[in-house]
C-alpha cells in the first residue's frame, strides 16, 4: 500500500540537492513519481522528478531488438531526473562545480558541431577533453558511450574549417587514437566521417590501416548524416556500412531519418523536439514562450519515436540497390 505525505517546504536558504538519495518509501498523491523516488528530501517536491501524472502518460518503454534510443537534452539536471537513456553534450556539462548523478545511461556528445560552427577548429586539447570526460564518468555515473573530437564534413562546415573532406577524416581518426592513448578505460567510440559513400569507405580503411578493426568495437559512429536534405541517403549510407558488420550510432537523426534507417542500426540520438517544439505552440498550460526547453515536450515527442520503433518499418536498401 503506498503512503502518502505532504511535499515538505525547505527553507529559502537551502540548496535543491541534485538527486534524491532517498529510499522509496513515499510518493506524490498519484502514487508514483519518475523515479519512485521519495519527497523527503524535497527534491520531488521541487520539479526534480517528472510526475506521471502531471506527464498524461507512461512513458514507453523501447522496442528490445533496438535500436537504443538516447533522448537529446539541454539541461545538466534531466541526467537525474528523467530516468530514460539521454544524449548530453560535454558543452552542456563543462564548468558545472557540481554534476548530477545519472539515474540512466547516457552518451556524452562531443559539441563538435557547435565547436567547429562557433571556431573553425577544435580549440580544446585531446588532453583536457579526456579530463573533462573523466570527471564525467567518474562524477556523473552511467555513461555508456563518449564521442570523441570528430570532425564532421557537411560542405557548409568544410567552407568553415577551409579543409578538406580528407583532413576531417584523419583528424577525427587521430583524435580518438590520442584520446584512447591518454585513457583507455573510458569509453570512447570512433567514428566514420565523410559525405559520399566513397568518403565513408576510405574512412573505415583508414581505420584499418591503424589496426583498428570496427566490426570488433561495441559501438561505432556515423557521423555528418543528420543534416542531409535526402532521407533516403542517408539510410542509404548507414544500410551500406552496416553490411560490413558494423555495429553504428546515428548522430542527431530526425524522427523520418531514424524511421528509415532504425533497422541497420544499434543505436541512435535526437535533439530534433526541440526544433519541433521552437516552431510550434507551447503545449497547453505551458506559460513560457515554447517548450524547446521542456521536458514534457521532450517525452511526448520521444514516445513518437518509441512508437514508430515498435511499429513496422520499410528496410532500407544500401547505396548500390537504392541507386
Amino acid at each position: 500500500m503506498t503512503t502518502t505525505r505532504i511535499r515538505p517546504v525547505l527553507p529559502a536558504w537551502q540548496p535543491l540537492p541534485e538527486t534524491c538519495a532517498c529510499p522509496p518509501m513515499v510518493r506524490y498523491s498519484c502514487g508514483h513519481c519518475w523515479h519512485e523516488q521519495c519527497l523527503d528530501c524535497g527534491f520531488c517536491a521541487y520539479g526534480g522528478c517528472v510526475c506521471h501524472c502531471t506527464l498524461g502518460f507512461t512513458p514507453s518503454e523501447a522496442p528490445t531488438g533496438g535500436p537504443e534510443f538516447y533522448l537529446g537534452a539541454h539541461h545538466a539536471r534531466w541526467l537525474a531526473t528523467v530516468g530514460l537513456p539521454l544524449c548530453v553534450s560535454r558543452r552542456t556539462l563543462t564548468g558545472r562545480r557540481s554534476l548530477p548523478r545519472a539515474a540512466e545511461a547516457w552518451f556524452c556528445d562531443s559539441g563538435g558541431f557547435t565547436e567547429l560552427s562557433l571556431r573553425g577548429a577544435w580549440e580544446t586539447p585531446a588532453h583536457v577533453y579526456a579530463r573533462d570526460v573523466r570527471r564525467f564518468h567518474h562524477e556523473i555515473g552511467n555513461m555508456r558511450y563518449a564521442a570523441p573530437q570528430d570532425w564532421m564534413c557537411e560542405p557548409q562546415m568544410l567552407a568553415k574549417t577551409g579543409l578538406t573532406v580528407r583532413e576531417h577524416q584523419a583528424r577525427t581518426i587521430a583524435n580518438y587514437l590520442e584520446l584512447k592513448s591518454i585513457d583507455d578505460q573510458l569509453p570512447f567510440i570512433p567514428v566514420l566521417q565523410g559525405w559520399t559513400m566513397a568518403d565513408y569507405e576510405r574512412c573505415l580503411t583508414l581505420y584499418n590501416r591503424h589496426g583498428i578493426d570496427l566490426a570488433a568495437e561495441p559501438l561505432v559512429g556515423v557521423g555528418s548524416v543528420c543534416r542531409r536534405q535526402s532521407t533516403a541517403e542517408a539510410s542509404a549510407i548507414l544500410t551500406t556500412l552496416a553490411q560490413a558488420g558494423l555495429k553504428l550510432h546515428g548522430f542527431g537523426l530526425k524522427l523520418g531519418g531514424l524511421a528509415a534507417a532504425a533497422d541497420v542500426l544499434a543505436s541512435a540520438d535526437s535533439l530534433a523536439w526541440s526544433i519541433d517544439a521552437r516552431h510550434s505552440q507551447p503545449l497547453p498550460g505551458h506559460e513560457h514562450a515554447s517548450c524547446a526547453n521542456c521536458v514534457h515536450w521532450a517525452l511526448r515527442w520521444r514516445e513518437r519515436v518509441v512508437t514508430m520503433l515498435h511499429g513496422p518499418r520499410q528496410m532500407a536498401l544500401p547505396l548500390a540497390e537504392a541507386a
